[in-house]
């Protein structure tokens, strides 16, 4: 094992982190890996290259997003999936779902002590294979897009409600609360006083034609045009695509449903149900192709957490397993391990 720590620290909860946080890493790390920081994505190309292919783990300090961004660089630099290395998330960010699927818990000290115990005893973590999304577009001027992420919200509902959720100076699950609670003020404001509330603007549909595995969605407009690749827990107030809980299954979103209605499925959304609507397709699938048409304004999908501007067509299909591996940590009680941090001389003086 060789780790690889990919410090963010514009995160959200690394943006409180008190004292020189790289140098705390790397005594914790010590000899059996390094640590860098990434003070924006375009350090990433280097830093990844650094890394690979010594690293056999990649370690992400930031949230969803940063993960992300990891995930794509070495997708650019590695082509063949089977040699990428494992990831572990650090849940540093705000919501943090592909930490919760995975079930990695702890704080980022404890992770990358955990990981430094598991590198000097040579007994890698176990390890976890999530599906994703492979994500290929083009942008309106003509050039190619191209991602791999978990989530992808591409309009309607899903884009501008995190709009709203990262206007907030310090988002959290409290915001996602808010927000929903605000929504549903609008729209019964909206009620009494027709034009005169804010929330049912979160509603605004998109317009796109749809196709899902060679099937046109009857509705141009969409206000919910989603796709997962795995059940998402955001914040542990929603749960999405929960028909993508098994592995190997996209779940696809894409339609037209009342401000009302979409609120009347609320309780369904906190407990990871199903959502239904006469004119919503919500199903299984294996491609969903989203194409904007003349006049309509461009796509600005969010995946993962993380903004993309100016497109006018996406093709969503099933994209590689991504390992997490999943560090654990010494049980209540049991005698802990030298941290791989520790340096002979503190050894010495211990055993004196």
């Amino acid at each position: 094992m060789y780790l690889g720590v990919v410090l963010n620290p514009f995160a959200y909860k690394n943006r409180a982190s008190t004292g020189d946080r790289c140098a705390r890493f790397r005594h914790i790390v010590g000899p059996w890996g390094e640590v860098h920081e990434s003070r924006s994505v375009d350090d990433l190309g280097e830093i990844v290259a650094a890394l690979l292919p010594r690293a056999s783990h990649l370690v992400s300090d930031g949230g969803d997003g940063a993960l992300h961004w990891l995930i794509n660089e070495v997708r650019n630099q590695v082509a063949d999936p089977e040699h990428w290395p494992a990831f572990v998330p650090c849940r540093a960010g705000t919501i943090d779902f592909v930490a919760r699927k995975a079930r990695v818990r702890g704080r980022a000290d404890s992770i990358l002590r955990a990981l430094a115990d598991a590198a000097m005893s040579d007994q890698p973590p176990p390890e976890l294979h999530l599906d994703t999304l492979r994500i290929d577009g083009r942008s309106i001027d003509g050039a190619s897009f191209q991602r791999v992420g978990f989530a992808l919200a591409a309009g309607g509902v899903g884009c501008r409600f995190f709009d709203r959720y990262y206007e907030a100076p310090n988002p959290s699950r409290a915001t996602i609360i808010k927000v929903i609670a605000r929504t549903i003020g609008g729209v019964v404001a909206s009620a009494v006083r027709p034009g005169r509330a804010s929330g049912p603007d979160l509603f605004r549909p998109t317009r796109a034609k749809v196709v899902i595995d060679g099937e046109e969605v009857a509705t141009r407009t969409h206000n919910a045009l989603h796709a997962g690749a795995f059940d998402v827990n955001l914040g542990g107030v929603l749960r999405v695509f929960p028909q993508a809980r098994e592995q190997g299954v996209l779940q696809f979103q894409a339609g037209e449903m009342s401000p009302a209605k979409i609120i009347a499925h609320l309780p369904a959304l906190v407990a990871g149900g199903a959502v239904r609507g006469d004119r919503l397709r919500d199903t299984v699938g294996r491609k969903m192709t989203i194409t904007i048409e003349n006049g309509d304004e461009p796509l600005s999908p969010i995946i993962d957490g993380e903004r993309f501007a100016g497109l006018d067509q996406l093709v969503v299909t099933v994209g590689p397993r991504v390992r997490i591996a999943r560090p654990t940590h010494p049980q209540s009680g049991q005698r802990p391990r030298l941290s791989a941090g520790l340096r002979l001389h503190d050894v010495g003086m211990r055993l004196r």
